[in-house]
């Protein structure tokens, strides 16, 4: 399409890169007054039943995802004939183009690893796989601590349930993919978020060393090494890199999937544990620099949902305890409005996405083929969406890296992984810190979970009061379970050799999800655990697990 072609609501303002799976285009959204990225598929992929429902089926799925390591989508569906969508632009480098110019150091490879790890769990969350993981469908923006890792180009994403096909058998197969591709694709074997995981473990590798752990000259030779080779340790290619990034990166690149990690974070978890053992310390996680992610994306041209619905996303609670984050780039903060981000202007390829009292004792019994990444342009505009605010004082938010926040960090529990959560807003109630931590590093217990700080034992208990008092929840039995014997959802105290350490209490929430609250008086911190569609033996899940100091209390 030539620049100035109106394209249903679109009109066209030039092409951004042409890959196997269609046009990348900059275009302005002439209802929303936003310039966007619109990819256009070949009009063959429209008249095919079973593809069409497949993009239908996965693009809603894209849509779902809430998590900031993802651009959004804004709207998909057909026009004159035409598969679409429609996606936020970004500006920023993709990881190759930086890689061609530069080594990353440790600490760095590891924390666009662990940026990347978070989109893709959220993809495989919703039964997706991308299938074509490698860094030219990294983008980048920010510089330093602030650097943000958005993985694009779902183009060959398939949910998992469609995967049985080998990527060599597809339309559009590119040779620069083949050297991130796991060995089951290329073998009449099941690929599912495994193979991910793989091409992740290779793309860290690439980072840590400036070489992919697999080379040869054509397909052949890269198939055999894939299948049969050994990659070479990051450690023996570059002094720089601790030895025990060798083991996280040679898992990671198990040949069998079994012996992988099964999930990415549990790779980038690894891989900042190694870099701890070797005295770096990680990068913290920046903050997403985009605005809000639309809550819903629209459609055009289809009727009716797809056939296999989307997991559940959580959403607001309103007064009383926060929820997961709903989908927004930035979680909102208990008690408050989201603060406004600046808006970021896009001007690389982004393809197909599809891709948050009374007393207990603990213990006893009481307690498709790969689409080549267009080549990024630069925009010569930009606009921001939202005004800037940049102070802590303004947006409510805690100071990145401030004494309150790192005392909460060191303080969280150790099934939580304080290097991957994020900075939340404060709420109006005293915090003096709030942290965003995601699901446990077990993969026992909530899917989402948020802790807070505050300055004194009174403020905290007046704080959990105020939480149960809203929800109406009354005293549950000294020594009983939440929810209690009679399956009543209420609050008490607990204990810690004979002495109040703290109060619990268990719901399920206004939204349908199962919630469990619980403070610590010597940390003076207050723990918010979750798991969505919750019922009672979901929270029998969260209790079983809080019950487990190991695992819930906080490090004082």
């Amino acid at each position: 399409m030539e620049p100035g072609r109106q394209f249903g609501p679109y009109l066209i303002e030039g092409l951004i890169g042409r890959g196997g799976m269609g046009e990348v285009y900059r275009a302005q959204d002439t209802e929303h007054q936003r310039v966007v990225a619109l990819k256009v598929l070949p009009e063959h992929l429209a008249a095919d039943p079973d593809y069409r429902e497949r993009f239908r089926r996965e693009a809603h799925a894209a849509a779902r995802l809430a998590e900031p390591h993802v651009v959004p989508i804004h709207r998909y569906g057909e026009l004159e004939g035409r598969l679409f969508l429609d996606m936020r632009l970004v500006r920023g480098a993709d990881l190759a183009t930086v890689l061609e110019r530069e080594r990353t150091s440790p600490e760095r490879a590891v924390s666009l690893v662990s940026q990347v790890a978070a989109a893709l769990d959220a993809a495989h969350d919703e039964g997706l796989v991308h299938r074509d993981v490698k860094p030219s469908n990294v983008l980048l923006t920010g510089t330093g601590d602030d650097e943000f890792a958005y993985l694009v180009d779902f183009g060959i994403a398939r949910s998992t349930a469609d995967a049985q096909a080998t990527a060599l058998t597809q339309t559009g197969a590119a040779l620069g993919s083949f050297d991130y591709m796991a060995p089951e694709r290329f073998l009449d074997a099941p690929v599912d978020a495994r193979a991910d995981v793989y091409a992740l473990a290779c793309v860290l590798h690439e980072c840590l060393t400036g070489r992919r752990p697999f080379t040869g000259t054509g397909l052949p030779a890269l198939m055999w090494a894939h299948l049969n080779a050994v990659a070479p340790a990051p450690s023996t290619l570059d002094p720089r890199v601790p030895p025990a990034l060798d083991a996280v990166v040679a898992r990671g690149l198990a040949k069998d999937p079994a012996q992988r990690f099964a999930r990415a974070g549990e790779l980038a978890a690894a891989a900042r544990a190694a870099l701890r053992s070797a005295g770096i310390r990680p990068v913290p996680a920046a903050p997403a620099p985009g605005p809000p992610v639309p809550p819903r994306a629209q459609t055009i041209g289809f009727t009716g949902p797809p056939h296999t619905p989307a997991p559940w996303h959580p959403v607001p609670s309103g007064p009383g305890w926060p929820t997961a984050p709903p989908p927004t780039a930035v979680p909102p903060a208990r008690g408050t409005s989201p603060a406004l981000v600046v808006a970021l202007v896009v001007t690389v390829v982004v393809a197909l996405l599809v891709v948050g009292a009374v007393v207990l004792t603990r213990g006893g019994g009481s307690g498709s083929s790969a689409d080549p990444t267009p080549t990024p342009t630069v925009a010569t505009t930009s606009t921001t969406d939202a005004p800037s605010t940049t102070s802590a004082e303004q947006t409510g938010s805690t100071p990145a890296g401030s004494d309150a926040e790192a005392e909460l960090r060191a303080a969280l529990p150790a099934d939580f992984d304080a290097d991957s959560c994020t900075t939340r807003d404060l709420p109006d109630d005293g915090a003096i810190a709030a942290l965003d931590c995601g699901a446990t590093v077990s993969g026992e217990g909530p899917a989402y979970a948020a802790f807070y700080l505050y300055p004194d034992e009174g403020t905290l208990s007046d704080v959990f009061a105020a939480d149960v008092g809203g929800l109406g929840l009354d005293p549950l039995p000294s020594g009983s379970p939440c929810p209690g014997d009679d399956g009543a959802y209420g609050h008490r105290d607990w204990t810690q050799d004979g002495v109040r350490a703290g109060e619990v209490a268990c719901t399920i929430g206004p939204t349908g999800d199962a919630t469990l609250v619980w403070t610590q008086l010597d940390a003076r911190a207050e723990g918010f655990a979750q798991l969505p569609d919750g019922t009672d033996d979901d929270l029998d899940a969260l209790w079983e697990w809080w019950n487990d100091p190991a695992l819930s209390d906080f490090t004082v």
